[in-house]
């Protein structure tokens, strides 16, 4: 990974150096060093490698570990597109699935734009791209592409102030999404890892968004905790995360 990390190789080679990574089994060095590559059977001693979790696995990490708070003995979490809080009356609570009516499982890459050519489940159940949002907001976000809007539609009026859909000064649809500035570098390290990990090619337009939100909302700690948490879980890293300037070897996701 140091050698991907410095920039050795790029483009589409380091796209494939990055992919075999997230997909080998890895075996970890008991003794402080690096982890290699390579070993028979993940789960067995100290092989480990990307694990499905099947969705209410997932989502029960996602809700009751990754983003559960404590305050004054009290769970909650707090949604990434609208700043909002949803504690014990939305079914918040350790290891737990919430009320979806309440507050929702993100897919940033949308399922309806998954890749045939990997096991549904596998997608839909990736922690690296999903995240908590007010359901709301999720349903109005869809399978929009995300953009920096110019033009309002003026759907989460009211309810959501921090994330936007409509249209951009880009042009092409009219049906974008923009979420708080906080949470753009997660989004856009989120879709790096998904189309190198699922070989599936990123829009144009939205690509030239996310490199520029890359840029501007850096990793801070608790992306990087975050990211820790998701490889005891699941088993694999988001190296976009580990290594940020990666995306800048990469001419074309």
């Amino acid at each position: 990974m140091q050698v991907i990390a410095k920039g050795q190789v790029k483009d589409d080679a380091l796209k494939t150096e990055i992919y075999n990574v997230l997909v080998s089994n890895h075996q970890r060095d008991t003794k402080g060093g690096r982890d290699t590559l390579g070993c028979d059977q993940a789960g067995a001693g100290n092989c480990y490698g990307h694990r499905v979790l099947g969705y209410d696995g997932a989502r029960k990490v996602l809700f009751g570990k990754l983003h559960l708070e404590e305050s004054n003995g009290k769970t909650f979490i707090r949604d990434v597109y609208c700043h909002k809080t949803f504690s014990s009356g939305a079914g918040v609570k350790p290891g737990a699935i919430p009320n979806s009516n309440q507050i929702n499982c993100e897919h940033t890459w949308p399922q309806s734009k998954f890749t045939g050519s990997f096991p549904k489940d596998m997608q839909k159940s990736d922690l690296h791209h999903l995240f908590p949002t007010d359901s709301k907001a999720n349903s109005v976000r869809g399978n929009y592409d995300f953009a920096d809007i110019s033009q309002d539609n003026g759907a989460l009026a009211g309810d959501c102030e921090a994330s936007k859909s409509g249209s951009s000064n880009d042009g092409g649809s009219d049906d974008l999404f923009e979420p708080p500035t906080e949470h753009k570098g997660n989004v856009a390290r989120a879709i790096f890892y998904f189309s190198v990990r699922y070989k599936i090619k990123v829009p144009a337009a939205e690509e030239r968004v996310l490199r520029k939100w890359n840029e501007i909302d850096p990793v801070d700690d608790a992306e990087m905790e975050r990211n820790n948490q998701i490889q005891e879980a699941q088993g694999n890293r988001n190296p976009f995360i580990d290594f940020p300037n990666l995306a800048n070897y990469i001419n074309k996701f």
